[in-house]
């Protein structure tokens, strides 16, 4: 069989064709993985042996509670949402990608930011208008009031705090804009654990306002779990866009698990990740040739100011060791990695070798 990439069927959508989707690297074996944003620490031994016996008494043969009803109530209970609030999807990007389908207008953005938000956005055959950040990556938000009432998207998608830059909103921003906009407005909190600081409350008196979590950051990047919490009347309508059965018995079986018994645990080890972060960053500002953004995330947006952010990452990648270069993601970006906080090993790793390659182009 021929296993050779040939052109695309004419039946295809040309705006799939035109799209290059989300590349998702292959990690060489034994890489320190600096790229990802993920939690570089595991759970214990004991987790994982409570969580093989919970999911071997699974029925495989059955399906899963479609309303995932045991497993909302845990969550609102753990992450101070009601339950009728909720609305789950296999990760954050299956929830986006709901939202995206459900909604009839232009979706407006303030970039840079995640990557996705526009790769799904064209896989839902909608149109995205892009609002500059400022060269310090905060928003303007009066300017950006101005762009939602003149452009009227029916959707408003913001982070924080922002990927790849690592800043936060102001609440009274994000207070004006709901006071000023009626469309649907969701705030992406997938860092939350490492700001902790929620724009949740703001709910009660908004209810186009939608926020959107993950536990991939608090260290379950492989259970795919992403949680929204919005006025019932919008879940309502995002359950009939919602694929049946989309959260499986075992993604149910090990969140409920894990919040239920060990959820203390993952909030100790984002502790930790927050002080490794500090450390981190003062680490970075040593490095000449090296200017880090301060972050309130997992992660660091770091400008090179001698230095070619491409061959930077190739050079690192040689060492086994992976950042994300978004350098070409942005005009703002320019000259930028995006590097995750690791263990303190890692770090150190990553830093020598940082040093080190850069010394050849000051």
């Amino acid at each position: 069989m021929n296993t050779l990439p040939s052109a695309p069927p004419p039946w295809i959508r040309k705006e799939i064709k035109a799209s290059r989707g989300y590349p998702v690297e292959r990690a060489p074996e034994g890489a320190i993985r600096l790229d990802a944003m993920e939690n570089p620490f595991d759970l214990p031994p004991l987790v994982h042996q409570r969580l093989g016996e919970e999911i071997a008494t699974l029925p495989l043969n059955r399906y899963p509670d479609g309303e995932a009803r045991e497993l909302k109530q845990v969550l609102g209970s753990v992450l101070e949402m009601q339950e009728d609030c909720i609305f789950l999807g296999n990760g954050s990007d299956e929830i986006l990608l709901n939202i995206f389908l459900s909604t009839p207008g232009p979706i407006l953005l303030a970039e840079p930011t995640f990557s996705m938000y526009r790769v799904l956005a064209q896989i839902a055959d909608r149109k995205v208008i892009g609002f500059p950040m400022s060269h310090d990556f905060t928003l303007d938000m009066k300017k950006f009031i101005d762009a939602a009432v003149s452009e009227s998207p029916s959707l408003i998608v913001l982070s924080h705090p922002n990927n790849p830059t690592g800043v936060g909103l102001n609440l009274r921003d994000v207070q004006g804009l709901c006071e000023s906009f009626s469309g649907g407005i969701l705030i992406d909190e997938a860092y939350y654990p490492f700001s902790r600081d929620t724009l949740l409350p703001l709910q009660k008196d908004f209810p186009n306002l939608m926020i959107l979590r993950t536990l991939s950051k608090l260290g379950l990047a492989g259970l795919r779990m992403g949680i929204l919490s919005a006025d019932p009347s919008i879940v309502q309508e995002l359950n009939k866009v919602r694929l049946p059965y989309n959260m499986d018995a075992v993604t149910q079986k090990a969140a409920l698990v894990i919040c239920k018994e060990f959820f203390p645990l993952l909030l100790e080890q984002t502790g930790w990740i927050i002080r490794l972060r500090e450390s981190f960053l003062a680490d970075l500002k040593r490095i000449p040739g090296v200017v880090p953004i301060p972050s309130r995330t997992n992660f660091f947006l770091v400008r090179l100011t001698k230095a070619n952010p491409s061959i930077v990452q190739s050079l690192l990648l040689d060492e086994k060791i992976l950042v994300r270069d978004v350098s070409g993601h942005h005009p703002l970006l320019s000259g930028c990695l995006r590097v995750t906080v690791g263990k303190k090993e890692e770090n150190a790793l990553f830093l020598s070798a940082l040093e080190r390659i850069l010394k050849g182009f000051l």
